[in-house]
This record gives structure tokens, C-alpha cells and sequence, in this order.
């Protein structure tokens, strides 16, 4: 993992670097030199400190510069450079993730890949079917935040990226899969169930033994007519999202059968097992 941390932080300084030698090879200085400092400031210390990393501040220097009286020549090639410091970060979304951990009492993983998985950014997940303390299948995946290196605001944000593009569906259709073969009962369409989340709090406090961790969460629920959600209702579904430092986070899926009601909303067992795992 301190590798790939390495890697995707050094990544966007590569085409800065060659796009400000680029503009000044030649005996006009195209860039000035502070322009490359700021630059290079944002990019090797603002991924760690800012929240969302340097692509705002970036965003607003494309606009500083469409509104200042700078010459056209000086404009256009200032906009070219913070652009493809905006590419470069971006570019850092296809450094690969570390590998899932599950606890060993949850065996081997049964499936290590999602075919229904986006190209971008790199994502790993490890899908296991447990059968205690309940029926439930637990997906744990690991994403690139290509955003930033940072984990300040990092859940949110995850969510977001979620959400809109439709990654919400597509991760959990190799969980739904598997519940379908385990019982019959379930009986799950994974290309036309609907998601609908529920109002609840979006964190949760788990505690027990030396586990003591708030952890982001989120609740949904899967139906198959979103019209009717409590007659088509099919099964619980929990994330819970963990956003760390060196630009990845840990989504942990928890899918539970609705037929099977439980107590423990939070799945507090399984959790807290995890969280073991990583200590």
C-alpha cells in the first residue's frame, strides 16, 4: 500500500513537469516559475491537507485566470497547465488498491471479483456468504480516492462518487448472486432490483473489548418495485465506509435476507469482527 501511496502522489507531477518544460524550452518563458511553485504546492502537499484535495483550488484558479487582465497568450497557457494538473490527479485513480481483509473465521472469499465493476477508478472487492450469527453476505471493497490523499471529508464523498455512477447497484449485484444460490427463498433479480435507502443516522458508534471506532454508515434497503417497498422488500443492506490515508477507502457491504428480521440493524457481530481483523 506505501508503494502505490507513493505512486499515485508523485503521478501528477510527471505531466506538470514535462508541460512547464514544454513552455519553456525556448528562451520565451511561457510559465513563470511561481506558477509552477503554486502548482507543485497543491499538488504534493495540498492532496494531503486539504479536504477533496487540490482539484477545487485548481478549479478556481482556471477561473482566476478568465478573469484577470493577464495577456491572452499568458491566460491560455496558464489554463492549459492547472488543466492538466487536474488530468494528473485524476490519472491516479488507476493505481491499484490493496488487497480486502476479511477475518480468517469468515473462510475464503467466495468470489474475488466484480465483472459488473467500473474501469475507473481501481476498485478491488472479495465477496464472503456467512451463515452466523445470521445469513448475510459480507462484501468488502477497496477503492482508489483519487481526489485526494487525505481521508478529511473522505466517507462523504465516497457516497457521493457512489451515487452517481450508479456504482451503488453494480457492487452489490456478486452479493445478491450469492444469497440467490444459498436459498431459495431470496429470490432476487441482481439486474432489476431498486435500492431505497432509509433515514437513519450516518454514523455509528461500535464498541466492545478494544474496538472503539465511529464508524460512517449507511442504511438501504432492496426491492423489487420501488413503488411498493414494503411488499417487495427483499433484503437489508449496511455500508459501512472507512476513508484512510494514501488515497484509498474500505467499503464494508453487509446483506442480510429480509425474511430473517434481526435486532441488530448495525450488525455489531460482524463489524466489530472485521474491525478485529484490521488491528
Amino acid at each position: 500500500m506505501v508503494v502505490n501511496t507513493i505512486i499515485a502522489w508523485l503521478i501528477p507531477t510527471i505531466p506538470v513537469a514535462a508541460l512547464w518544460w514544454h513552455f519553456n524550452k525556448s528562451d520565451e518563458e511561457l510559465i513563470e516559475k511561481e506558477w509552477m511553485v503554486v502548482i507543485l504546492c497543491l499538488l504534493m502537499l495540498g492532496t494531503w491537507i486539504i479536504p477533496f484535495g487540490p482539484i477545487i483550488p485548481l478549479l478556481a484558479m482556471i477561473g482566476v485566470l478568465n478573469w484577470s487582465k493577464l495577456y491572452s497568450g499568458s491566460k491560455k497557457h496558464g489554463s492549459i497547465f492547472v488543466s492538466v494538473s487536474i488530468v494528473g490527479i485524476l490519472l491516479t485513480g488507476f493505481v491499484p488498491t490493496s488487497i480486502p481483509v476479511g477475518p480468517q473465521s469468515w473462510g475464503e472469499p467466495l468470489s474475488k471479483e466484480n465483472p459488473n465493476a467500473a474501469i475507473y477508478p481501481a476498485a478491488e472487492q472479495y465477496v464472503w456468504l456467512l451463515s452466523e450469527p445470521e445469513l448475510a453476505t459480507v462484501s468488502i471493497t477497496t477503492g482508489r480516492t483519487p481526489w485526494a490523499l487525505n481521508p478529511i471529508l473522505g466517507e462523504a464523498a465516497v457516497l457521493g462518487l457512489i451515487s452517481i455512477t450508479g456504482a451503488d447497484k453494480a457492487r452489490l449485484q456478486s452479493s445478491i448472486e450469492a444469497l440467490n444460490e444459498e436459498s431459495s427463498r431470496v429470490n432476487i433479480d441482481p439486474e432489476l432490483f431498486e435500492l431505497v435507502d432509509i433515514d437513519s443516522e450516518s454514523t455509528h458508534h461500535y464498541k466492545r473489548g478494544d474496538i472503539d471506532r465511529v464508524m460512517h454508515v449507511k442504511r438501504q434497503q432492496i426491492v423489487m418495485d420501488i413503488d411498493l417497498p414494503l411488499i417487495t422488500l427483499k433484503a437489508d443492506v449496511l455500508t459501512v465506509i472507512q476513508a484512510e490515508w494514501g488515497g484509498e477507502a474500505t467499503i464494508l457491504t453487509i446483506v442480510r435476507p429480509s425474511f430473517r428480521e434481526s435486532n441488530d440493524v448495525w450488525a455489531e457481530d460482524v463489524v466489530i469482527e472485521w474491525l478485529e481483523s484490521l488491528e
